[in-house]
């Protein structure tokens, strides 16, 4: 059996760099809006103590991030393909996509919560599930399915992306970290430090999610040209 030809992580990243420097707004705008789905869940978190309510925000939110997800996954995949203009509105695809982004959120998160590996390990092989529905018609969850088939081979280079990428939100924990101490900093209140803290997360995290997004974007345009 002949081996799975594989991707070079320097030329993925210097697709990636360009798509970057050449769509930074549109990448900036729509991950901003992924990026306030949890911030606003973690401002709600500071509002209430109900474990109920808090399950049923981050139910909600899990379907939101489906949502805004899309258009992010769209303007990455574009960024990254020349010539290429991000499709116009297709709720049939969205739909799909939504589904699966629940599914793929749901079981990063649980992962996450576990320890940061599994986590890297799900995004490992899932993480071009966006990219299959968009470019591949790929149905629902049976874009999680071809994500995996499609990063066999590659799946160390991936990690080597996320583990990159991962850098990339340290800023954004430093900032929400933040909201999570129990003395006050530099004179503020603790309610002032949950808001400033939430808000930087948001803030450094835009930039890191839109590299990330397209940086994943050009990983799977690799793949896509050894299948063909």
């Amino acid at each position: 059996m002949n081996a799975t030809p594989k991707i070079g992580y320097n030329q993925v990243l210097k697709e990636a760099r360009q798509g970057f420097r050449g769509n930074s707004y549109p990448l900036m705008a729509r991950a901003s809006l992924l990026m306030a789905v949890p911030a606003v869940v973690l401002l709600i978190r500071t509002a209430t103590d109900n474990y109920w309510a808090y399950l049923t925000i981050w139910t909600l939110g899990l379907v939101i991030m489906g949502y805004t997800s899309w258009p992010l996954a769209r303007t990455a995949l574009a960024a990254v393909t020349p010539g290429m203009v991000a499709p116009s509105e297709d709720w049939w695809v969205r739909d799909g996509f939504v589904r699966a982004s629940m599914g793929f959120f749901l079981t990063f998160l649980i992962g996450l919560l576990i320890l940061v590996i599994p986590a890297l390990m799900v995004a490992m092989i899932y993480s071009l599930y966006p990219f299959c529905i968009i470019e591949k018609r790929a149905k629902g969850m049976q874009s999680l399915a071809m994500s995996s088939e499609w990063s066999r081979g590659n799946r160390l280079r991936i990690l080597r992306i996320l583990v990159f990428c991962s850098a990339l939100f340290v800023p954004a924990l430093i900032a929400l970290n933040l909201s999570n101490q129990t003395d006050p900093f530099m004179g503020m209140e603790l309610r002032d430090m949950e808001m400033l803290g939430i808000l930087g997360f948001w803030v450094f995290g835009i930039p890191a999610l839109a590299f990330t997004s397209v940086f994943v974007a050009a990983a799977y345009r690799e793949i896509a040209k050894i299948k063909g």
